[in-house]
């Protein structure tokens, strides 16, 4: 039994699991948004799921293999519902029961940290890291630079008028996220936070205070690379955008009328050991990682998504990377 914890329509869980099932692998997917799958109990030996649509009881401490591609546990994986409102003697304690901050949210939390903790120790075969799903951005920033690797500089400000004393800081600057940026639909309309070029001369002499944000130099690009990393193993494609002005600063700025030329690169023996040093530090063996090389040839670490989106890697790559993650679940190599 192999499962996946994803999130609903997540195109490359869809991909890999059909591959896998292909192969005559039993595949279960777990996610929390139509919740098919809940927990019905806990003991020393088993946590045992309930698929609601077709009746299969199974205990995930017997998977062979668990990929943590997406979120994978919510609320509804534990509970069907929550009633609207909470009232005891006629006061209305509704907060404890909905919300980030509610009773029953944080036990959820306990109780997700758990059946994690215990199937990650339990499992042999494994793609990710439930406790490592998200990183800090500057943390490996910093980590990257102990390690040997380049970065852009950077600096956090709380004022505007910082900026025209940050003289380490390239003019013009980029502003980034320093956790996830936008990623979210309101009123069927999609809204992205990307990365944005200013120029310091915009902001001069303006005393607003702001909350504490990322600004970092900008680098003169000559390429960027996407590497996907997967138990060792490097596939690294190289990403030209720099020749297009919507593209030139972030490649996520999609042009269809001029698409970004890419092709398969291999990363130097140097940069490679020094990024599976960040990998190893942060126990996973799956994520991507964004560079950019410069004018002078130097490679320029920028993060690591430990998620290891792939698929924009794969296809134009020839990589086939669904087939080898299919491959590791199943078989443990790829």
């Amino acid at each position: 039994m192999i499962v996946i914890f994803s999130n609903e329509n997540d195109l490359s869980t869809i991909d890999v699991a059909k591959r896998l099932k292909q192969m005559k692998q039993d595949v279960i997917i777990i996610e929390p948004d139509t919740a098919e799958n809940m927990l019905i109990g806990i003991d020393n030996e088993k946590i045992l799921f309930k698929n609601i649509r077709t009746g299969r009881v199974f205990n995930i401490l017997n998977a062979s293999a668990t990929w943590w591609r997406r979120s994978g546990l919510g609320m509804k994986n534990f509970t069907k519902s929550l009633p609207d409102k909470f009232i005891v003697d006629e006061h209305d304690l509704s907060a404890l029961i909905h919300g980030s901050k509610s009773i029953a949210f944080m036990e959820m939390n306990d109780f997700r940290d758990y059946i994690f903790t215990t199937l990650y120790k339990h499992c042999k075969i494994k793609i990710g890291n439930p406790h490592a799903m998200s990183l800090n951005r500057l943390e490996v920033l910093d980590t990257a630079r102990e390690l040997g690797l380049e970065t852009p500089n950077f600096a956090v400000i709380t004022n505007y008028n910082q900026l025209q004393n940050l003289y380490n800081i390239s003019d013009p600057f980029v502003t980034k996220a320093i956790y996830n940026g936008i990623y979210n639909v309101f009123d069927k309309i999609s809204y992205y936070t990307y990365t944005e070029a200013h120029n310091k001369a915009d902001f001069y002499d303006k005393d607003i205070p702001l909350f504490p944000s990322l600004v970092t130099s900008i680098i003169d690009k000559s390429y960027e690379i996407r590497s996907f990393y997967l138990e060792g193993k490097f596939y690294s494609m190289a990403i030209f955008s720099q020749s297009n002005e919507q593209t030139k600063v972030d490649f996520r700025k999609y042009s269809n009328t001029k698409p970004n030329r890419t092709e398969p690169y291999q990363l130097p023996i140097d940069i490679e050991t020094k990024l599976n040093a960040i990998y190893k530090k942060y126990d996973l063996n799956c994520g991507s990682a964004d560079f950019i090389v410069d004018k002078k040839g130097h490679y320029v670490f920028l993060e690591i998504n430990p998620v290891g989106q792939f698929g924009m890697t794969s296809q134009p790559c020839n990589y086939d990377l669904e087939q080898k993650i299919a491959n590791y679940l199943a078989y443990g190599h790829q």
